[in-house]
């Protein structure tokens, strides 16, 4: 350890004062989570080596030198015997966080080498034991071990240190559930492994597996919370079996409970479901409006225009145009030819109902806007380039819209002057074949 500080320059460098170097060991080791001691403390051989030799690491580790983080790595290891033990608690952390780190980027890495770490890390910091197994199960699980991942999930739920603490509660609950979940992986690694659809209905053990996860996931999303994974193999398990009921239970009131948070994701799947088996208008319009509230510019919301259109209801054919509108409004669809031929669609009905005041009162305070941020020349010139077709769809858009522009007519009028002569020489090259 001791060599280590005449690898680093900054050891013999006597012009630095002590004061200066203490507060550049502060600014490093905050970078890495580490409390910086007082600065009345006088520093040690050992702790000098095992600074330095961080900083070797942090070096090694920034320039993606994984094998040369590795051997430095192995000496910092030495810090687990500081006898102090708050110092203690920091190095077993330390190691933790960047070992996993070279680890996972190591060339010569493997699964056993994970484990062995792995196991090392729950014996020396134990107050870390559940965090450690859960990120091992996870480790395991991208590996595809799916049945070694369960097992230490197992393990960790029968972990007790001292008095039980919110946080230590907190985390077993989390080891509780991925254990559910993991019982679902197990469920849907099985099902695809029978290939009769009656076999897997009518087997016992695929059963057990849907009944320990069901059990475990429902207790789970019955608090407030977002739980999309959690959900989502919960549904997956209930539609096998036809539980039509349970699944809609499920998502109404994850997507609709006031006392969870708000997630997008929960309508989406509500919708979705409803999709599929074939849920009145009102519905579907009840949900894409809980999502428009949270994600107006969401894709769905094409879906959402269509349904109001679909209603025939005044207030909503207004609405849907208020819809389209904004979603225009957000700068990843301003080109996008779906959204403006959705828009299309919408004023073109309202023209037909004979709402023209509707557009009228919808426009009255943005076109000023969006003859900035759609009809301006630059923006001609783009559209013109990349899609000639989203120039037409925009003139007509316009057009119905009251918004003139004399960049996009002329391009508009050019490209169908364009089209006729093009029309026009086809038919005449048809007849001197004929003749």
């Amino acid at each position: 350890m001791d060599n280590l500080q005449l690898q680093n320059p900054e050891a013999n460098n006597d012009d630095i004062s002590e004061d200066e170097e203490s507060q550049t060991t502060m600014k490093r080791t905050s970078l890495l989570h580490v409390s910086p001691s007082k600065r009345h403390c006088k520093e040690t051989g050992f702790h000098k080596s095992t600074r330095l030799c961080l900083d070797a690491i942090r070096d090694a580790v920034l320039h993606h030198r994984w094998e040369e983080a590795a051997q430095y790595l192995q000496v910092y290891t030495e810090t687990l015997e500081d006898t102090t033990a708050s110092k203690q608690s920091v190095a077993c952390e330390i190691i933790w966080r960047l070992g996993t780190e070279v680890l996972k980027h190591h060339p010569h890495k493997d699964v056993e080498q994970f484990t062995a770490f792995y196991e090392r890390m729950k014996n020396t910091g134990v107050k870390n034991y559940a965090k450690v197994c859960l990120e091992h199960a996870f480790h395991l699980l991208l590996h595809g071990h799916i049945q070694k991942a369960k097992q230490q999930l197992s393990v960790a739920m029968s972990w007790r240190y001292g008095k039980q603490s919110a946080k230590q509660s907190l985390e077993l609950k989390l080891i509780h559930a991925y254990c559910g979940f993991m019982d679902y992986l197990i469920w849907s690694s099985k099902r695809s492994s029978v290939s009769d659809a009656d076999d897997c209905v009518n087997s016992h053990e695929l059963h057990n597996y849907f009944r320990q996860a069901s059990v475990t996931l429902q207790e789970l999303i019955k608090h407030p919370g977002v739980w999309d994974p959690f959900v989502w193999g919960c549904i997956d398990m209930f539609e096998f079996y036809n539980a039509e009921e349970e699944v809609l239970q499920i998502l109404q009131n994850y997507a609709n409970n006031k006392d969870y948070p708000s997630n997008p994701n929960a309508h989406v799947y509500l919708y979705k479901h409803q999709k599929r088996h074939k849920a009145s208008i009102d519905e579907l319009l009840s949900t894409l409006k809980g999502l428009h509230s949270l994600v107006p510019s969401h894709e769905l919301m094409l879906d959402y225009c269509t349904l109001l259109i679909q209603s025939e209801v005044p207030k909503n054919l207004q609405y849907a145009l208020s819809v389209a509108l904004n979603l225009l409004e957000y700068s990843s669809w301003k080109t996008d030819m779906d959204a403006w031929t959705c828009l299309l669609e919408v004023l073109e009905c309202l023209k037909h109902k004979g709402y023209k005041t509707l557009i009228i009162e919808e426009m009255e305070g943005r076109k000023e806007l969006w003859m900035k941020m759609h009809f301006k020349a630059f923006h001609n010139r783009k559209d013109s380039k990349e899609d000639a077709a989203l120039v037409q769809v925009k003139v007509k858009a316009g057009k119905l819209l009251g918004i003139y522009s004399r960049h996009y007519k002329y391009v508009y009028k050019l490209k169908e002057k364009n089209l006729v002569q093009k029309t026009r020489k086809g038919e005449k090259e048809k007849s001197r074949k004929k003749t």
